[in-house]
């Protein structure tokens, strides 16, 4: 976080903490946008998608 610090001219204030536990979301959930989105449009990169919100992959 050091590293990342010196780049900003701001603090960065935000607490890193280990993971406690995680649950992997239904199998139907993943990849979302490349399977349509919320919109029915197919998004990632590699399909040329340049809203970086929406590029995931």
């Amino acid at each position: 976080m050091e590293k990342h610090q010196k780049l900003l001219n701001r603090k960065i204030v935000t607490d890193i903490l280990p993971a406690k536990k995680f649950y992997r979301a239904e199998k139907y959930h993943q990849q979302y946008l490349a399977k349509g989105g919320r919109f029915g449009f197919k998004q990632s990169a590699e399909k040329g998608c340049n809203d970086p919100i929406r590029c995931y992959g």
